[in-house]
């Protein structure tokens, strides 16, 4: 039977949605720990809230009377922002629903909850690399937990995200406790300077299609790295425990140092050997800031892995963001001509705060023209996490700067290169630090007959 802990905190925070004698419905983030007890660690309340139309920003908040009201599409889209702001190492393990009556006992509402389960595992799948399939470590088990309100108790259980598996859910041993896990803090630096050639494409999905699949080849390169952890290497079945008792940190905080070799991306050739010619560049440099927590059971392997995920997890998630500020300056979605600039330019950078008390940071991601008033407000509406401005770091990352050539020899490619215009749609998307491809083609023709 699977094992499940979860801070008696969260016990308050389902007692107090079930004041309103309402239905509630929200995800439950945790972490999957082998060979241990699966800890959860925070729970979001899903918002039922809809824009009245396209021209009108308010919003009206429809309130649930049974599980058939769910909008499993609204659900899905709370799962997708949820876990961009989630550290590598958690994930959504499932769902709560607050109810008057036991859920469990209700075919019919199992079987909903089974398809609003599989279409937070759709949307996570097809958003890039965020890993954020579990499947691997809970076979597509995903937890439910059922807060009665009726009866002031809780029962817990696992409902299958296999289509061909009926929703029969299966026992969970769940229990709240009063003291948690003792979580142990890695922090690190990921650096990363690299370009990739683009294919040429005529519409903005294909061109964000290929600038996401870079992130394979980034994630390729990452996953051959060595980490050093306190300065020292690690045996990767030494557990956070024993490294920590033998003297290898002396804090609940560890610094990890990463090792990767440098690498650069090929430019393509056709069945002839002739180099394939690209549109541009996109060019990553900068730094990855990562914060990722491990409990005392886990393996160094473990860890590495989780900072693995969070680092790939972040650079997908600001390429997301990034891609969507871009498409909503180009259709006209910011009227500010000094906000379209700074968000045209310069990518967001990574702020972390702690909910409440809670040892676990949760991270945001923050265009130059945005504050700390952003990340409390987006807590807020996606994590129900009440802050104060001075509660986000905002210290671990620098604004990105865009670079750009400080000397070109024909003007004619400085221009079409650096004074892109938020009207040209086409040149546009590529504007993440991109740069003039003529002089990369110069280079590679040359090496391919010199080296003949």
């Amino acid at each position: 039977m699977r094992s499940v802990l979860c801070d008696s905190v969260a016990e308050n925070l389902l007692s107090s949605y079930g004041k309103t004698n309402k239905l509630t419905i929200g995800l439950l983030i945790g972490q999957i720990i082998e060979n241990g007890k699966d800890f959860i660690v925070h729970l979001a309340k899903t918002p039922h809230s809809e824009q009245k139309s396209s021209s009108e920003e308010e919003e009206t908040t429809e309130e649930l009377s049974n599980i058939a009201d769910i909008k499993n599409s609204l659900v899905a889209e709370h799962a997708l922002n949820a876990i961009r702001m989630i550290v590598g190492g958690f994930n959504i393990l499932g769902l709560f629903v607050v109810s008057e009556n036991n859920i469990m006992s209700d075919n019919s509402a199992l079987q909903k909850l089974k398809t609003v389960l599989m279409d937070i595992k759709s949307t996570l799948d097809s958003n890039g690399i965020l890993y954020a399939n579990t499947d691997e470590q809970d076979n597509g088990d995903k937890l439910v937990l059922n807060y009665i309100t009726s009866h002031k108790n809780y029962i817990c259980k696992t409902i299958s995200t296999d289509p061909s598996k009926a929703p029969s859910p299966s026992p969970v041993d769940f229990k709240f406790v009063s003291k948690g896990i003792d979580w142990y803090e890695f922090e690190t630096i990921y650096e990363i300077d690299t370009a990739f050639p683009l294919l040429h494409s005529n519409n903005h999905f294909d061109t964000e299609k290929h600038i996401m699949a870079t992130i394979d080849d980034i994630a390729g390169n990452l996953a051959k790295s060595i980490m050093f952890f306190n300065g020292d290497p690690q045996s990767l079945d030494t557990t956070v425990e024993k490294f920590l008792k033998d003297g290898s940190g002396d804090s609940s905080k560890v610094k990890v140092t990463i090792y990767s070799e440098a690498f650069q991306a090929q430019l393509t050739t056709n069945e002839n050997g002739i180099l394939t010619p690209h549109e541009s560049l996109v060019h990553y440099t900068g730094i990855v800031a990562s914060r990722i927590y491990g409990a005392p059971r886990n393996t160094i392997a473990e860890i590495e892995r989780f900072i693995r995920n969070d680092i790939i997890r972040s650079i997908t998630t600001r390429l997301q963001i990034y891609y969507d500020a871009l498409l909503a300056n180009d259709d006209g979605g910011n009227d500010n001509d000094e906000d379209q600039d700074v968000n045209s330019t310069i990518p967001p950078r990574r702020v972390f705060f702690h909910p409440g008390n809670s040892p676990i940071s949760f991270c945001d991601y923050l265009f130059q023209n945005e504050n700390e008033d952003t990340t409390v407000k987006q807590s807020m509406e996606i994590l129900g996490v009440d802050l104060n401005p001075s509660d986000v770091d905002i210290s671990a990352e620098a604004v990105a700067q865009l670079k750009t050539p400080e000397k070109c020899d024909s003007p004619g490619i400085c221009e079409e290169t650096v004074n892109l215009s938020t009207n040209d749609s086409g040149k546009l998307i590529l504007i993440l630090g991109i740069i003039g491809l003529l002089v990369a083609l110069i280079v590679s023709v040359a090496l391919h007959f010199i080296l003949k």
